[in-house]
This record gives C-alpha cells, structure tokens and sequence, in this order.
C-alpha cells in the first residue's frame, strides 16, 4: 500500500512537472519564432541574389518579380537532383508564363561539363553557377544538403524551402497551381 502511494505521488508530481514545463515551453518558443517571422517577411521583400549563368551573364531573383520563382541547388553528382530534374522541366514547360526556375550548380565542375549535363536532361530553364570557394550567405543557407529548392511569391517572398527531392506535384501545391494543373491533365 505504501509502495502505490508513494508511486501515485510520484506521477502526479511528473504529470504536473510536465504541464507546466509545456507551457513556459510554449511561451519561450512561439514569441521569438513570430518576431523572427515578422523580421523575415521585411527582410524577404527586399532579399535579392545574383548568379552568372553558363555564358557568364548575371541573373538576379528580381528578374523575375511578377513569377513565382522556383531556385534549385543541385550538382550533377547528386543522384537525388538528377532524378528531379524531369519535374521541374516538366512545371516550367506547363507553366512558363506564371514561373522560372532556376537550377543553382553548386560544385566545382568544369562549364562544358555542366552544359551538356543540362542539355542531357533536357532543361528548359536557366543554369547558374554557385562560386563554391565564395559562398554567398544565400548559398550558405541552402546548401547543408542537395538537391535544396526555395521558392519565391511572384512578390519576392520566400514562402517554401525543401531540403531534399521535390515533385511536380509539391511544386503546384506550394505554388497555388494545382487548378491549373488539374484544368490541363483533364484536356490530355
């Protein structure tokens, strides 16, 4: 009987050690992720990058103000990157008057290399070239893992990034282009 008492007592000091850890939990986390939200939607607005592509041109993000903005860091060692490529051919091809993608190559590879990797793979969008010995801070925020795609509102706000292998299907969702999509398999 002593022993069921003692343990009753036991859980209930747990139990309520618990809740109450859950909520300074709460207050600690739910506060600074929404000023660190607030701060990252000022800042986003105004967040630019510029890349070179194959030909040594520079592209900048607010090229493209007005399209949602797909940016893919990928390498051509990378199996994942390769085996998404199709998708986000496949998305730009469907909606290129509402998007541009971008593959960012993030490795020390030879330009022709890369070049006839992208002709390969049939891609239909713009290469641009990571200077991996420089990284920028963009760079540096996306590359802990390849592939890696951020995607930017036609306004230049990120709203999504995915470390790992994306889809058609998780490009339209995030993009808000599932009705189009749906409108365009039914006409097939």
């Amino acid at each position: 009987m002593k022993h069921k008492l003692i343990l009753l007592l036991i859980i209930t000091f747990l139990l309520s050690a618990c809740s109450d850890d859950t909520k300074v939990e709460e207050q600690v986390v739910v506060e600074p992720a929404t000023k660190a939200k607030e701060q990252l939607k000022t800042e986003e607005k105004l967040f630019d990058f510029s890349y070179p592509d194959l030909n040594d041109k520079e592209v900048k993000l607010s090229d493209f103000r007005g399209k949602w903005v797909v940016v893919n860091f990928w390498a051509t060692w990378c199996p994942p990157c390769r085996k998404e490529i199709p998708d986000f051919v496949k998305f730009k091809t469907m909606f290129a008057d509402k998007v541009e993608v971008l593959g960012i190559d993030n490795e020390d590879a030879d330009v022709e290399i890369v070049r006839a990797f992208a002709e390969d793979y049939n891609v239909n969008y713009p290469i641009l070239r990571a200077d991996v010995y420089n990284p920028t801070e963009f760079d540096r925020q996306n590359t802990m893992g390849l592939p890696t795609t951020v995607i930017f509102n036609p306004q230049g706000v990120q709203v999504s990034k995915r470390i790992g292998p994306m889809h058609f299907k998780d490009l339209v969702e995030v993009t808000g282009l599932e009705v189009l999509a749906k409108a365009a398999s039914i006409g097939e």
